[in-house]
């Protein structure tokens, strides 16, 4: 066979409003390919709560990789980020009740030399800013599957489905064959694209853009976890 013929989906907006769906089309190609495992990028754990859910009784692995504990901006104050942080206690224990591997590393194209600056000249920013154009959600998904295999959640070499989001939530799902960091550009590939936004916006902060859109009001509520 000289070709394979598989669909892509191009989210009009970028952001939160898409969590749900993108989690559908991953968790389908995931089992289309027969591939075990799925990693989420998950801030506060919404997203990988979401997953769950989407994954239940489908014998899909779920990984999720938070970022250390730290805040984010948003529209209503500051946004506490990373499942290590007290006020998501009980969701990461939900989360690992449910059988999900909680990863919390430091981000391969953000760690020290990003200490200079955001903007400054190290090899770190160069890579980020050419994956933003392919959008943010793009970048967060690599970054994801970079960790999960640093931390040995994943092998190196194994084909994933990676998730990542612009901001909050989900809008991007990648196939990957992933690696450790060091190794990079050597092995990582990205095999296919599932769905993405079309076009990946630059300004910041992203929820102000015209092309973003999401629930942020739920990100200043408590987490209403399901009974086990």
């Amino acid at each position: 066979m000289k070709e394979i013929e598989r669909k892509i989906i191009y989210f009009r907006f970028r952001g939160e409003v898409n969590t749900q769906r993108v989690l559908e089309l991953a968790r389908d190609r995931a089992l289309e390919l027969g591939i075990g495992t799925m990693v989420v990028a998950s801030e506060t754990g919404r997203s990988a709560l979401k997953a769950v859910r989407a994954l239940e009784g489908k014998n899909i692995r779920l990984v999720v990789v938070t970022h250390p504990p730290a805040t984010t901006g948003g529209p209503k104050g500051k946004i506490p980020i990373g499942l290590s942080r007290p006020e998501y206690r009980e969701v990461k224990e939900y989360l690992e009740r449910k059988g999900a591997e909680i990863v919390q590393g430091t981000r391969p194209f953000g760690g020290i030399g990003r200490a200079l600056g955001w903007e400054a000249a190290v090899p770190a920013t160069f890579v980020d800013k050419a994956l933003e154009l392919f959008g943010a959600g793009t970048k967060i998904a690599l970054e994801a599957a970079l960790m999960a295999t640093d931390a040995g959640a994943v092998a190196a070499g194994d084909e994933v489905v990676a998730l990542g989001g612009t901001y909050k939530g989900l809008d991007t799902a990648l196939v990957v064959k992933t690696a450790y960091s060091y190794n990079f550009f050597m092995d990582f590939q990205v095999l296919e694209i599932i769905a993405k936004p079309r076009e990946p916006g630059r300004r910041l902060p992203e929820y102000e853009e015209e092309g973003w859109r999401g629930d942020l009001d739920q990100y200043y509520r408590p987490i209403e976890l399901e009974a086990d």
